[in-house]
């Protein structure tokens, strides 16, 4: 793999995916990713099936697990917004 994959596979998304994929990281459901995009659940399931797609992997949370890895999605910044968004409750869940 050369330095420069993360950065080809991240521009190969277009800007609703990366959004996408950010609520799936911080821990948004479907219903709450449609609404928050102002699209449909349908619109939202076909956004996962396309990044599965482009991953080349079969589930969203590998999906999730790569883009972290790969640093497409800064994990500090999906904690802090899983902490403000649901208070530190949530960390005992």
């Amino acid at each position: 793999m050369t330095s420069k994959e993360p950065k080809t596979r991240a521009r190969r998304l277009t800007s609703q995916e990366r959004k996408v994929l950010r609520l799936i990281a911080e821990g948004y459901g479907s219903k709450e990713i449609a609404s928050e995009l102002g699209v449909t659940m349908d619109a939202v399931q076909r956004h996962k099936a396309t990044l599965m797609g482009k991953f080349g992997l079969s589930s969203i949370s590998a999906v999730i697990e790569d883009a972290l890895t790969k640093r497409l999605i800064d994990p500090y910044e999906v904690l802090e917004s899983r902490f403000s968004r649901r208070g530190m409750e949530s960390i005992y869940e």
